[in-house]
């Protein structure tokens, strides 16, 4: 799978299904892609900047960003607001907390 068909598939999911079953069709879709060495070797690799968007959808406004981290990182809680967000990974162990507020 290559970037920009992943890109025209999230883009015609969310086209017609903007809530959130469409956004769990994005997120199996995104497991796939990333299992996918093709998809990984053309969309990332150690030189690609600690947070680089990859591609910006120009009608629904989505964004396709690669977070390339050399060592551990720590992220104080957060919030995206209303906002939502789809997270992978590919490589290495991520810790999360849920936090109450």
């Amino acid at each position: 799978m290559k970037l920009e068909s992943f890109a025209r598939d999230c883009h015609d999911i969310l086209e017609a299904d903007p809530g959130p079953a469409g956004r769990q069709k994005v997120a199996a879709l995104l497991e796939a892609a990333l299992r996918d060495p093709e998809f990984l070797e053309t969309s990332v690799s150690d030189t690609t900047p600690e947070r680089h968007i990859l591609y910006e959808d120009p009608e629904l406004g989505f964004c396709i960003l690669a977070h390339v981290h050399q060592g551990a990182k720590e992220s104080q809680p957060h919030d995206h607001g209303p906002s939502w967000a789809i997270y992978g990974q590919a490589r290495g162990k991520t810790g999360m907390r849920l936090w109450k507020t």
